[in-house]
This record gives structure tokens, sequence and C-alpha cells, in this order.
């Protein structure tokens, strides 16, 4: 069954200027004279192989990295000159994100896992647990509120991540590889709900070395090779994908 995307609003959300980050002195770039433009409610994928430059991308955008050279800027935010603190306080409260392998905390139960960046961004405790109990409802997670991590299954794990990575309403959400550690069937419900996510207007930008998972999952997809932006263009078939579970930002 086809799925539409929210189209693009026309408002900027993300800008990399002549962006350049080195590792080492002498180092060949992890990326090279990146421009790069995202408008608000696009669903972008960046693919590339292994050693690219795309995973680097996401975390110059979630400013878990700085640029060597040139500005990234998301609204109004000029991530590249961000200290630790303004950092860490926009990934909490701008940018949601998953990532491949998960990350949750394995002493901490599901429910807790996705209250823990709401707690740290300062938000009420009250009005983060009705977030949270909607989004443990509307990705099928509710029976497994007080279950650790450990007992669950890699797509059920995802889904939390998912879960976590929503709950303070982020404004950008970055997937990287986030159905390379599940079976093909738990992938595919990933794929919906990222489907879901981005017809309700979340912009997305989804970093993936599989040309379908792009073509199914983004309306406009960048190729990346040794650092540099090779390609960029519309996705014309639209992202397309089954049916998702109705998750609303």
């Amino acid at each position: 069954m086809r799925r539409q995307s929210v189209p693009a609003t026309g408002v900027e959300l993300i800008r990399l200027d002549g962006v350049t980050k080195r590792y080492g002195n002498g180092a060949a770039p992890a990326v090279a004279d990146v421009d790069l433009a995202v408008h608000a409610g696009e669903a972008v994928a960046i693919m590339g192989p292994s050693g690219s430059g795309k995973s680097t991308l996401l975390n110059l955008i979630a400013a878990m990295d700085r640029p060597t050279t040139g500005t990234v800027q998301v609204g109004r935010d000029r991530v590249d000159k961000m200290n630790e603190t303004a950092a860490a306080k926009y990934r909490r409260r701008q940018v949601g994100m998953i990532f491949q392998f998960f990350n949750l905390l394995d002493d901490m139960t599901v429910m807790d896992n996705i209250l823990l960046p709401a707690q740290l961004a300062g938000g009420r405790s009250d009005a983060a647990r009705q977030r949270a109990d909607q989004l443990l409802d509307r990705l099928r997670l509710n029976h497994r509120r007080d279950a650790y991590p450990a007992r669950l299954s890699g797509g059920e794990r995802q889904r939390v991540a998912i879960a976590r990575a929503l709950i303070n309403r982020p404004a950008l959400l970055l997937a990287d590889e986030p159905t390379g550690a599940v079976d093909t069937r738990a992938g595919e419900e990933i794929g919906a709900l990222l489907l879901d996510l981005n017809s309700t207007g979340q912009t997305l930008i989804l970093v993936t070395h599989n040309p379908e998972l792009a073509a199914r999952y983004a309306s406009r997809v960048i190729s990346v090779a040794d650092g540099r932006i090779r390609s960029d263009s519309a996705n014309p078939a639209g992202p397309t994908g089954a049916p998702g579970m109705g998750v609303q930002r």
C-alpha cells in the first residue's frame, strides 16, 4: 500500500555550507566541502558505502561532532559554534536520534528508557509520562513498559528507541541504519513507522547503504562517496511501504 509523505514546507531547517571534517593531520577528509539544505517536512536518505562520510554528516548535524571548516545551521542555531553544554541541550530538545544498535540502557525499564531524554531536558514529569504512555500505546509496547531491554526482541528494542527519540517532540529525527540490526519483518515495521512519522510532518534524515530502503522510505536521495555529495535527487516514486501504526508527533 502506498504511503504519501507530507510535502516539504519550504522552510529551510538544515543548512551546511562548505563543511569539511578531518580526523588527524594529513588524513583524507571524512566529509569534504559539503553544501546541503534540508527543508522542514522532508524525508531524506543519505546513501553510501561504509566509510563514505554519511554517518559523519549525521553527527555534524546532531552536534556530536564539529566541522574542521564550514558552517552547520539547524533552524536558528549555529550548531558548529556550540560548546558542549549548548550542544547537549540542543540534542535533547531539537533532535531525536535512532541508532542501528538501539543504545538502550540495560539497567532501566522500557518506560524509564523512554522518559530519560525528557528528564534530562527538565520537562514536566506528568507531561512526559503522558507522552510516554501515548507512544507506548501507538508503538504497541504497553505490555512491555516494565520489561528490561534484554527481554525484548530486536524489533521491540528499536521501537523503544524510536519512542525515546520522539519523547521531546524533536524538530528533526536522525536515523542511522535503523533497520540494520533487526530481521526483515521487523525492518519493514520500523520503516513503516518512519513513513508514518514523516506523513505527519516530521523531518527525517535516514542514513543507509541500502538503495531499496532509501527508495521506499525517502522522498529525496543523496549519494555520498569519499566524503563528497555525488548526487542529490528527488525520488520520483515517493516513499512507499506497508501501512504503519498511526504514530503522531
